[in-house]
């Protein structure tokens, strides 16, 4: 095997340009992959982390039934078309009520424009809500103060980047803006809180928070709720209160399961469903990449025995039986899969804290990702490898 091995390495460092752009497709195919589980477990982290700073204790209630990696991709639409939500303003009311629970906030997610003076934003994630939503989430506002029981219709709290994006700054108390065609008066700036992947699925820095009923407003005076984000006096009970919280709902809706209540960690394996099931079929598609690269190293490994007929017969007159001729062709294969895999891991997590640094979040280093390169890198090889070596022996 040893000797093998340095024929080899010499072979390919005799066709070192050869060599180095037959590895590239691997060095590419690597590098997409890690590229996209990097900073696909780094937003599963980051909303992990989210929901443990809350010491697991939040319940979160969203509309439409629970459903599989697969339903969530499948559910994905393009055109935005969605169904309407099945919670409601009783919904809210009767969670309020049921025992355990601590602080219950409503999210009612509205779309449309603010305009300023300096500054427009088209398509402005416009949240009604509640007071309790900043202690649960553990917002801030400087300067100013959150929608409270003391807001008014007409009056909103801007997150931090929008804030800038409207006004310039955010020295922005009692400034006025429109809000879907009618004027505000901003009350509050949201602290900048560089979260744009969290459990309530809103960049909250570029949202615009106004009061419940303000929001109903815009709507008919009809609460159309999104979600229910809530916390219990116990954590301990939490289990207890979520199954009470569940037949509540579920006895608001005639028997009719078209909601799902998750609670403690389940929180952020939800909120990381859709993410989770994007990431995956890129990262199938981003494979594709190495299935080309493999019929790249295939090409010239073929190309390499024609050319090496005489070398090949020269040492099988020396003694050099099939097996070794075969086991020199593979090794060479590895050896090029090895190196892309490497060098397209270094590139993969490069770009990956490169494009974090604009998320906000970091890119998850595990053993894991790094594991699924090398061992793609390794599995293209063998798969197109094998065929060179085996007409290489015979």
């Amino acid at each position: 095997m040893s000797l093998s091995y340095r024929i080899a390495i010499q072979s390919l460092r005799m066709n070192r340009v050869r060599t180095g752009l037959t590895t590239l497709g691997i060095v590419i195919g690597v590098a997409s992959v890690t590229l996209i589980l990097a900073l696909g477990s780094g937003a599963e982290n980051s909303v992990r982390t989210q929901v443990s700073k809350l010491n697991d204790n939040v319940i979160l209630v969203t509309s439409g039934a629970e459903s599989s990696l697969v339903e969530t991709a499948q559910r994905y639409n393009p055109y935005g078309i969605s169904a309407t939500s099945s919670l409601t303003e009783q919904d809210y009311n009767t969670i309020r009520l049921v025992s355990g629970v601590q602080q219950v906030a409503p999210i009612m997610i509205l779309g449309g424009s603010a305009i300023a003076s300096l500054g427009a934003h088209s398509n402005t994630s416009i949240v009604a809500t509640t007071p309790e939503l900043e202690s649960i989430l553990g917002l801030s506002t400087q300067p100013g103060e959150f929608v409270d029981s003391s807001t008014t219709r007409d009056t909103a709290v801007i997150g931090a980047k929008l804030s800038n994006e409207l006004f310039g700054s955010n020295q922005i108390l009692g400034q006025e803006f429109s809000l879907k065609g009618r004027t505000h008066t901003v009350v509050g700036a949201l602290k900048q809180t560089d979260s744009p992947i969290n459990l309530s699925g809103i960049d909250l820095d570029r949202a615009v928070f106004i009061s419940f009923d303000d929001g109903k407003s815009f709507n008919q005076g009809v609460a159309q709720i999104q979600q229910l984000l809530i916390t219990v006096k116990d954590p301990s009970n939490i289990a207890t209160v979520q199954h009470d919280i569940e037949q509540a709902v579920l006895a608001n809706h005639k028997n009719e399961r078209d909601f799902t209540v998750f609670a403690g960690q389940n929180v952020a394996e939800h909120g990381n469903a859709s993410f989770r099931a994007i990431v995956v079929l890129t990262a199938l598609v981003s494979s594709v990449t190495l299935i080309v690269g493999g019929i790249g190293i295939m090409n010239i490994m073929l190309v390499g025995v024609s050319e090496r007929t005489r070398e090949i017969g020269i040492r099988k007159a020396l003694g050099a039986t099939n097996s070794h001729i075969f086991s020199q062709f593979v090794i060479e294969t590895l050896v090029m899969c090895g190196v892309g895999g490497i060098f397209g891991l270094a590139l993969g997590y490069s770009l990956a804290f490169l494009i974090a640094m604009q998320l906000s979040f970091q890119p998850a280093v595990t053993w894991q990702i790094a594991a699924t390169g090398l061992g793609m890198a390794f599995a293209t090889g063998l798969l197109f490898g094998l065929y060179p070596a085996v007409k290489a022996a015979r």
